[in-house]
C-alpha cells in the first residue's frame, strides 16, 4: 500500500510544510518567507534553507514490510532508518545508483519507524509503502521543540544527520522538533518569521561563530543579533528560549574586522541575558580539543556532537523539570 498525501502529512515531523508535485511529496523546514530572505542573502545560503534538515516520518505500524524510493539529486543524499528508536539502517547515494527502491523486512509486530531525510540536500519522496491493511499511527511526542541555527544545528560534518546535537537533543526529549540549521549562516534581521505556524515548548538559538567572520565591526553584528532576538522574543515570550554562545573553535585567535572571537562571544552572552533568555554557555559544551571537531577544528566530528548533545540536554534539563 502506498501512503496518501494525508498520510504523509500526518506521520511527517520536522517539517512546516508538506505537498505533493510531480507525483512526489516535498518537505519545508523553513517557510518561504524564510526561504526568500536567505536567497536574498545569498544563493547558497537560500539552498540550504531549502534542504531537509531535521525533516523525518516518524509513525507505529504492524506491516511486515516498509518501503520507500527517493529522488536522489544530491551529493550528499543519505537515508538513515531507525525502527524502535534504534539507528539500523542506512542508504547513501552509490545505494540508489541501481535500485532507489528500498525495502525493509519487519516481523508483523507493532514497531516504531523514523525516516531520516537528508539534512544537506533537499530531500524528495516518490513512495513511501506498507502492507495493505498494515496499521499506520503518527508516533506520539512529549513537547515540541524549535531550533535556530547556522552549520552546527544543521549537522554539519557529522557522519549521520540522525546523529546531529539537534536530533540527539529531540530524541532525549522525545519532542517534535523543527531544525532550522543552514550552513554558513550568521544571525540576520531579515530571516525572522512570526507567522510560522509550530508552537514550539522551548525554542534553542545558537548563532555567533559564524557572525565574527562576517560582520564588518561588533556593534553591526550585535544590531542583527539583537534586532533577531527581540523578534523572537516577541513571537515566543512565553516559552522556554534558550540561548548558546559560540563553542570553541581552533582559530580563536585571529584577528578578523570585528575583532576578537571573544569579544564576538560577550556581546552574544550579553544580548542573551539581555533577552531575559536562559544563556548556555557554548564553551561548555563541546571540549577545547581537535579530537572532537573535524579538520577544520570548527565543526565537531560525530563524537563532539554526542558530547554537546550530551551537556546540552544536562543544561536544558535544569529548567525544564
Amino acid at each position: 500500500m502506498k501512503l496518501t498525501l494525508e498520510q504523509i502529512k500526518t506521520i511527517s515531523v520536522g517539517a512546516l510544510k508538506v505537498w505533493e508535485a510531480e507525483g512526489a511529496f516535498h518537505f519545508a523546514k523553513c517557510t518561504q518567507k524564510q526561504v526568500d530572505a536567505w536567497y536574498k542573502l545569498d544563493e547558497i545560503l537560500g539552498f540550504r534553507a531549502e534542504t531537509t534538515t531535521g525533516v523525518r516520518l516518524d509513525f507505529h505500524t504492524n506491516s511486515t514490510t516498509f518501503a520507500f524510493t527517493p529522488e536522489v539529486n544530491g551529493e550528499y543524499e543519505r537515508y538513515e532508518v531507525y525502527i524502535d528508536n534504534v539507528f539500523t539502517y542506512y542508504y547513501t547515494k552509490a545505494d540508489f545508483v541501481e535500485n532507489r527502491r528500498k525495502e525493509i523486512a519487519l516481523d508483523g509486530k507493532e514497531h516504531r519507524i523514523t525516516l531520516y531525510l537528508p539534512g544537506h540536500e533537499i530531500g524528495v519522496l516518490e513512495s513511501v509503502e506498507i502492507d495493505d491493511g498494515a496499521t499506520i499511527m503518527p508516533h506520539k511526542f512529549d513537547c515540541k521543540m524549535l531550533f535556530f541555527g547556522d552549520s552546527i544545528t544543521q549537522g554539519w560534518e557529522s557522519t549521520w544527520d540522525a546523529l546531529s546535537y539537534a536530533h540527539n537533543v529531540s530524541r532525549v526529549f522525545n519532542a517534535n522538533s523543527v531544525i532550522q540549521g543552514i550552513g554558513g549562516s550568521y544571525t540576520h534581521n531579515t530571516v525572522f518569521d512570526k507567522d510560522i505556524e509550530f508552537e514550539p515548548d522551548i525554542v534553542v538559538v545558537a548563532y555567533g561563530t559564524n557572525d565574527w567572520n562576517y560582520y564588518q565591526t561588533l556593534e553591526e553584528g550585535r544590531m542583527h543579533f539583537s534586532q533577531f532576538l527581540d523578534q523572537l522574543v516577541e513571537r515566543y515570550g512565553d516559552k522556554k528560549l534558550f540561548g548558546i554562545s559560540p563553542i570553541w573553535r581552533n582559530d580563536y585567535e585571529k584577528d578578523p574586522a570585528m575583532g576578537s572571537f571573544k569579544s564576538c562571544c560577550d556581546y552574544v552572552k550579553e544580548e542573551i541575558r539581555k533577552h531575559n533568555m536562559i544563556l548556555i554557555e557554548g564553551e561548555s559544551l563541546v571540549p577545547p580539543l581537535p579530537e572532537f571537531f573535524i579538520e577544520d577544528v570548527l565543526h565537531p566530528n560525530t563524537s563532539g556532537f554526542g558530547i554537546y548533545a550530551l551537556n546540552l540536554i544536562t543544561q536544558i534539563q535544569k529548567h525544564i523539570v
